[in-house]
Formats: structure tokens, sequence, C-alpha cells
């Protein structure tokens, strides 16, 4: 499909304390998600949807760390998903250069403007 659809590709990845989460978030796979964001960059993945599980709905901000070490290995975008809960974060990770953020529980209570982080980052 890579080959096919090139960039229009994104691929999600769910993440629990690093590890590939699957079957609806209940088992990790035993592979990390760093080996398995190596493989989608060698089959020529442009795009990831990184989700960190244990943040997913916490409103316990974004996984910066996680992120960043991400950013740091790999050339591909990635957008960050789970516990992204304030502008602070949006800035923090606009900072690490991700190329995108889903706001999710922190738009619908409120806790993020939409149109704040729009301008935020930058579209």
């Amino acid at each position: 499909m890579v080959a096919k659809y090139g960039s229009a590709i994104a691929v999600g990845v769910d993440l629990r304390d690093g590890m590939v989460a699957v079957k609806g978030w209940t088992e990790t796979s035993g592979l990390s998600g760093m080996d398995y964001c190596k493989s989608l960059e060698e089959i020529g993945v442009a795009t990831v949807i990184c989700t960190d599980i244990s943040r997913d709905g916490a409103m316990a901000g974004a996984n910066r760390a996680l992120y960043g070490e991400l950013m740091a290995a790999y050339s591909m975008d990635f957008i960050a998903s789970g516990g992204v809960n304030s502008l602070e974060d949006l800035r923090a990770l606009k900072k690490i250069g991700l190329h995108g953020a889903i706001i999710g529980k922190a738009y619908y209570t409120g806790a993020v403007d939409l149109a704040k982080a729009i301008q935020e980052a930058g579209a």
C-alpha cells in the first residue's frame, strides 16, 4: 500500500510502556515501538500517528520524551496522540518538530480552545 499510495498513508502505532499494543490495547506484542517504527521507515512510511495509550484520555500531558526519542531516531513525520492537554503541550511538541498532534478529550472538555490550538500550530 505504501508503494501505491505513498505519503497519503499514515500508519497508527499504539504504545504502552514503549511496546506495541495490539488486540484493542489489551495486549502488548513484544515488539518495541522503536523497532516497529524502524521497520515502517524501511518500507517507506512517511507519517506515523503514535498513541501513548497510557495517557490517552487521561489528560496527563503528552509523553514529550517518547516523541522526542522518535523524532531523534527517524525521519518520518510523527503525529502525537494521547494525553495532549494544553497549549503548552502543543508548543512543546511543535518545538521538538512533531508534524501534528491529536487533541481529543482536552478539546471536548474545554481544556484546549481549538482556535487557539490552530493558531499555535501556525495553520
